[in-house]
């Protein structure tokens, strides 16, 4: 090898050696599934993946399945449930039933009887957990020890016990107790560090991404520095945010499935009554979070909203999984090796309404969308935000309006109603001076202030645009040629409002990231004889999809550097190197000949 390809190899080695994936997704959509794929020693891919339909991207799908298999590496996987048992084991077994008790809402005597067959298990688990956590780690020596230990504890002993503890969970006290139980103690880790207590202390918000960072390290003393490794499953966006900020080889990776599919999962494989699935959906997607909420409770919907990459698990098959592998080894191909390939057209067109999402005002939440004729040409861009002349919400300040409010920012109606200046100022006069804002402006949502003015919630009263609308509008306004059978790119989904205008304008295929909370789908797209195609999002999107897809150097250069030949004016020339070689081996049967003459 020369020194140039060594240089090459050196390079992507720096992307390749070490590669975090954090898993997220509602559950019955398959993180666990896609945990077990990436864990497996071989793959196999078949020769071609039902999901990609056009020529470039099956194309792109034989360069990817060739690759991966000449650089697979299994990776290692951290079992978020394991975590949770580790902390859940430090309480005593009268301490559990206690909690368990108080999360299914059943006497205490129930459910001591119920487990006691588990006690003597229970207490070897507790006994083992708390034992390793007592080690000390005074010396290198004690510190390695202690490391061994976790390898031991977190990757074997504590995955078994929480298989059997789920097991003997739901045969003793109900189908969903085990998910009820481990997504209230998830909660109560991150607002105390303990298991039972959900006494906020903020210092602690952090406590189960910590652990699971110093099982990264484990990982990669176990594997001198080599190490890939999954996260199952990130269920609170700060969780995300901690890798983040510490990892550049750290990828959020959402795993979706459509909602019937995953509903039907439920109902066979984890035998969930549709009351026990209504409570599960209403945890991990709450309505609105505040407070201290938003740093200790599952919300799978911002999770899913600041992913890297998004994958679609449809195919549900115990046996194989392609679809999902498919998609898997794609990415892990491209982190690999990025600019391997090009992005594909649902890519392109959903990458600009993500950057469009970003103009938005909204102090809630943005969204983009992009409007595409069905050769995927761009004809509009929208961001939900206040038609164009007014002021957007974020821009605007309680401070401000509550002193008189420039006119040309400020409606008269803000400016003037005296029922809504009374709840401005009881809603903000108080806050206005805190020392917490460190000089931030307090900007306010007007369809909050008026829905609390006529004790509604209507989403009339919003003074944003929404995206999709905002898009169409865009078309009207300025013109860009028919959308008929064209396609429309949302971050979100579309509302019922915006639905109708979609189906109105023959918009055929509706591409999205996330399900809006509301009967869009089920009422007004999936209803009439010109209803479009809803396709769940899958690809890279934000800085993934520059980080995947921007080649670390032009192709045709590291083509040269691995293989020591160039194109040069329509012929094939060798490098210098190469030439030596040559010269060297016609040297030697020159003088083979002579010797043979003489």
């Amino acid at each position: 090898m020369s020194n140039e390809s060594s240089a090459l190899e050196r390079v992507y080695a720096e992307s390749s050696e070490f590669i975090i994936l954090g898993l997220t997704g509602r559950t019955g959509s398959g993180c666990s599934t896609a945990a077990k794929i990436l864990a497996k020693n071989e793959i196999h891919l078949p020769e071609e993946s039902n999901i990609y339909k056009s020529k470039n991207d099956k194309r792109k799908y034989k360069i990817v399945r060739s690759y991966i298999k000449e650089n697979w590496m299994p990776f290692i996987s951290i079992q978020m449930r394991v975590v949770i048992t580790g902390i859940l084991l430090e309480l005593s077994f009268d301490k559990l039933t206690k909690l368990v008790a108080s999360v299914l809402n059943k006497d205490i005597s129930i459910i001591t009887e119920e487990l006691s067959p588990f006690k003597e298990k229970y207490n070897e688990a507790h006994n083992e957990v708390v034992n390793y956590k007592k080690l000390p780690e005074t010396n290198s020596l004690e510190k390695n020890a202690k490391k061994d230990k976790a390898w031991s504890i977190y990757f074997s002993y504590l995955p078994e016990f929480c298989a059997e503890f789920k097991d003997t969970l739901q045969e003793k006290l109900g189908a969903d107790s085990y998910t009820a139980l481990y997504q209230q103690v998830g909660d109560n880790i991150r607002a105390s560090g303990e298991a039972d207590s959900i006494e906020f202390n903020a210092s602690k918000i952090f406590t189960l991404p910590k652990i699971v960072n110093k099982l990264i390290k484990v990982i990669r003393i176990k594997n001198n520095n080599r190490a890939f490794v999954t996260i199952d499953a990130i269920r609170n966006p700060f969780e995300a945010y901690f890798f983040h900020q510490r990892y550049s080889g750290f990828y959020l990776l959402s795993i979706n499935t459509p909602n019937e599919e995953r509903l039907n999962h439920l109902r066979k494989s984890h035998k969930f009554s549709e009351e026990q699935i209504t409570a599960l959906d209403k945890k991990e997607y709450p309505e609105k979070l505040s407070g201290k909420d938003i740093y200790i409770s599952q919300n799978i919907q911002k999770c899913i909203e600041i992913s890297d990459i998004h994958l679609n698990n449809p195919d549900r098959n115990e046996f194989n999984n392609n679809e999902l592998s498919s998609q898997l080894f794609w990415y892990v191909s491209l982190i690999l090796h990025p600019g391997l390939i090009t992005p594909t057209s649902i890519e392109r067109g959903m990458q600009l309404a993500f950057s469009a999402k970003l103009n938005s005002g909204c102090i809630s939440r943005q969204v983009g969308a992009v409007v595409t004729d069905n050769n995927y040409s761009i004809k509009a861009v929208g961001w939900n935000s206040t038609p164009e002349g007014q002021t957007p919400c974020l821009l605007k300040s309680a401070s401000e309006l509550l002193d008189g409010g420039e006119e040309a920012v400020y409606s008269s109606y803000e400016r003037t109603d005296k029922n809504l200046q009374n709840v401005m100022s009881c809603t903000y006069s108080g806050v206005i001076s805190s020392e917490n804002l460190k000089g931030r402006k307090i900007p306010y949502c007007f369809k909050d202030i008026q829905n609390k003015i006529e004790g509604e919630k209507n989403q009339v009263h919003t003074r944003s645009l929404h995206a999709e609308e905002n898009a169409f509008l865009q078309i009207a306004k300025y013109g860009g040629g028919a959308i008929e059978g064209g396609f429309l790119f949302t971050t979100a989904s579309p509302c019922e409002l915006c639905s109708k205008k979609a189906y109105q304008l023959g918009i055929k295929k509706v591409i999205y990231i996330d399900p809006y909370p509301g009967i869009s789908k089920e009422h007004i797209l999936s209803s009439g004889s010109l209803k479009p195609d809803l396709i769940l999002f899958r690809g890279a999107i934000g800085r993934a999809y520059h980080r995947l897809y921007q080649p670390l150097m032009a192709y045709k250069d590291e083509l040269k550097m691995l293989t020591g030949y160039i194109v040069n004016d329509g012929s094939i020339e060798k490098t210098d190197s190469e030439k030596v070689k040559e010269l060297e081996k016609r040297v030697a049967e020159l003088e083979h000949q002579l010797n043979y003459k003489k």
